[in-house]
């Protein structure tokens, strides 16, 4: 397992579902990239279980916040017939903490 901790700005409100008695919440969240010209990098993050509840009760969109998680990058084609495949970055929160500033 990959660990990935950073600092993130949550752009959509966290999303909670519930299948099998079991919590799933989904975020967007935005990335700052220090490394090339490409503003931000958005990124899919999702979490289970408890951490799930705790994303969906205390944060909010435009919260910056701290986050423990392993990242995987899935390649999907495009909708049309061009060979072009994009990539999708996802995290696994493990722990979330909200940053003051």
């Amino acid at each position: 397992m990959n660990t990935f901790i950073c600092t993130a700005y949550i752009l959509s409100q966290p999303k909670l579902i519930k299948v099998k008695h079991q919590n799933f919440c989904y975020v967007l969240l935005s990335l700052q990239n220090f490394l090339d010209n490409i503003p931000n990098i958005k990124i899919k993050a999702f979490a289970k279980g408890k951490i799930a509840k705790q994303v969906f009760d205390l944060y909010k969109q435009k919260n910056s916040v701290v986050i423990e998680s392993s990242i995987y990058i899935k390649r999907i084609k495009t909708v049309n017939n061009n060979k072009k495949k994009s990539k999708v970055i996802f995290v696994r929160v493990y722990k979330i903490h909200n940053l003051s500033i």
